[in-house]
């Protein structure tokens, strides 16, 4: 389990591709506030607690909240705590390599006695369990990219 920086800031700018939703167009084109957030408020009722914090009685009534809030205000709140711990589960292609050795009278139409063909490939597959836009191979994620992938070539000749 890791804390991700990066998911909590595109949150926090309005870039995450989640955030284009209905309700933050209302506000940022027609300045209408039309977003409620998930969660209950209080209708009647009390809580008790004991001098170790723990409860002893409980009356509170509880209903969906129906506040209206402005939809940019509460994700730059919402993504800054622990929301975005992400788990690291991840599996990755780090490497491949394959390579054929080509007959001897192929080699030898380059004046070569051996001749080889080769392509190899770096960070091929990323699966993330929750992951979605760096890559957790890092161990700490702090605003770092994706893997860069690379794919690669090679003719060998002995002479």
């Amino acid at each position: 389990m890791s804390y991700s920086n990066m998911n909590a800031r595109l949150w926090q700018t309005g870039a995450h591709p989640d955030s284009d939703t209905k309700e933050r167009y209302e506000e940022v084109v027609n300045g209408k506030r039309t977003f409620v957030g998930k969660g209950v408020k209080i209708v009647s009722g009390e809580v008790s607690y004991d001098k170790y914090g723990q409860i002893i009685k409980d009356t509170r009534v509880f209903a969906p909240n129906e506040t209206v809030v402005s939809y940019e205000n509460y994700w730059k709140r919402a993504y800054s705590g622990t929301q975005n711990i992400w788990d690291e589960t991840f599996i990755k292609l780090r490497e491949v390599s394959l390579s054929y050795n080509l007959p001897k009278d192929v080699a030898s139409r380059f004046k070569a006695k051996k001749a080889s063909i080769g392509v190899t490939g770096q960070n091929l597959f990323l699966w993330t369990k929750e992951y979605r836009f760096s890559d957790p191979d890092a161990g700490s994620e702090d605003l770092n990219s994706p893997s860069m992938r690379y794919l690669g070539f090679n003719l060998s000749l002995s002479f």
